[in-house]
């Protein structure tokens, strides 16, 4: 083949042209590197401003849970008292039963020298409040599941500027999707469907019932039943199950807003002499989940590392309280990210007949070692995940001469043990766009009963506005 041959005009264009996109990249790279600096500078200036505590101070850490008969509860105070130890601060947990706890708490834990306050599933109605006493206060708030459209951290002052809320659209559409293709695969189409609480934790609630639809379009075949509310717990699962089989019997397959609801229902099921253990799914992976599909009575469940997502607020506020680190309004709402488990082989295989194995955000971790080396830690006098929550804070890593891991030291390939912050994915792109998504979530499918057919979740599906995102990427 001839050699091409540049005459000198040629020659001469090619190489401006190269030289522009040279001089194009350098700029980029040097614009970000503007904007990077630009955003450390803020955030080092806001956490100077607002801080409440010296580097190396011991002080108060509180947190007050929703309730404790939930093993994501009982893991996430675990967890926080170990990341409080491990930074060398004091914590004290409480159990709130209403809003007046919640108040009444607050104050308390504020008098006994709380630096920092975290919530766990409290009524959003009351937040408002709570920032309030926190900003007079200068103690930093942090919250799990504690947004809505409407109510949202930076909202109301300086001192609440986290939440920590997964996507659990994400969270809901594999398992769902692994559930539906193998009870597609056995002629099976109704789904005895249970729904969380219309009063706590309400965004989890729609954004779940948000991946069932998505889950759903996918095979239009199911009948998806039942929704009765099983109110994050055990015991409201088995209630929510009898009354629904109150109204028919003959279900084929169960899906449960998380773990300890869908454990509930099947237990319930059973007593009915209902035996459809492998064609049940959810969301969480609790400790009895994961020994139940190790056993075959359980198909799959998608987690978000629950000891890693409980205990990270609390290196996070401790960098906030000393001055270190505050964040921007596209990082105050985050979201870990997640793991698909199942039984060996059977989860990939289902997966990839679904033509879900190639998705970006699916990955799939190991049941077994996950269940033998950290979630039995929950049963122990003395739990000790695998997590060293100190890696995690920008100042003990300085004050320790530690390394920085986001990962908190994580054992490999147990799971994600990673979060992201939803308002800088493609997916939405803003902090309004997420306000605006999260709010017609909660609008459409807070309630998910108006629908027992594909034909009629796609006639209701006509009301959705543009800001409503329901395809399942998350990238």
């Amino acid at each position: 083949m001839p050699k091409l041959r540049l005459r000198g005009t040629s020659r001469k264009i090619v190489i401006s042209v190269i030289l522009v996109l040279i001089l194009s990249f350098i700029g980029t790279v040097a614009i970000a590197q503007q904007s990077t600096d630009e955003a450390e500078e803020l955030r080092r200036e806001l956490a100077q401003k607002y801080k409440n505590a010296e580097p190396g101070e011991s002080f108060l850490v509180g947190h007050m849970t929703f309730h404790l008969s939930q093993e994501y509860s009982m893991m996430v105070y675990q967890s926080i008292e170990q990341a409080c130890k491990q930074l060398g601060l004091q914590s004290k947990g409480i159990l709130a039963q209403s809003d007046a706890d919640w108040i009444q708490q607050t104050q308390s834990l504020i008098a006994a020298g709380a630096k920092a306050i975290i919530y766990n599933c409290p009524n959003v109605s009351i937040i408002p409040e709570l920032a309030k006493i926190c900003n007079e206060n200068k103690v930093f708030m942090a919250t799990y599941f504690g947004i809505t459209g409407e109510v949202y951290p930076g909202d109301f002052g300086p001192y609440w500027v986290i939440d920590n809320t997964p996507l659990a659209d994400e969270q809901t559409f594999f398992p769902l999707v692994i559930l539906l293709q193998k009870m597609r695969e056995n002629d099976r189409t109704k789904l005895l469907h249970i729904q969380a609480s219309k009063t706590n934790a309400t965004i989890s609630t729609a954004l779940i019932n948000l991946g069932v639809y998505q889950a759903w379009k996918l095979y239009p075949e199911m009948q998806v039943l039942g929704h009765q509310y099983g109110e994050w717990n055990y015991e409201g699962g088995r209630k929510a199950a009898e009354a629904a089989l109150a109204i028919r019997q003959d279900y084929e397959g169960l899906w449960g807003a998380n773990d300890s609801v869908t454990m509930g229902a099947l237990r319930a099921l059973e007593d009915r002499g209902l035996q459809i253990g492998p064609f049940t799914a959810s969301r969480d992976m609790e400790m009895t989940t994961a020994e139940e599909i190790l056993r075959g009575n359980f198909l799959v469940t998608c987690g978000f590392d629950i000891p890693y997502y409980g205990g990270r607020l609390v290196p996070m506020l401790y960098d906030m309280c000393v001055g270190e680190w505050y964040p921007l309004p596209e990082e105050m709402f985050q979201a870990p990210e997640l793991s698909v488990y199942g039984r060996p082989g059977e989860v990939e295989q289902l997966a990839e007949a679904a033509g879900i194995a190639d998705h970006p955000n699916f990955y799939v971790a190991p049941t077994e070692e996950n269940l033998n080396k950290i979630l039995k830690q929950m049963k122990e006098r003395e739990p000790n995940y695998p997590y060293d929550f100190r890696l995690m804070s920008i100042s003990k890593c300085k004050e320790l001469g530690l390394e920085y891991d986001r990962h908190a030291g994580s054992p490999a390939g147990l799971g994600r043990h990673n979060y992201y912050f939803p308002a800088q994915i493609d997916k939405f792109g803003s902090v309004e766009d997420v306000r605006e998504h999260v709010a017609a979530t909660i609008e459409h499918f807070l309630d998910f009963s108006w629908a027992d057919t594909w034909e009629e979740a796609e006639e209701y599906s006509k009301n959705f506005p543009p800001e409503l995102k329901v395809e399942p990427v998350w990238e």
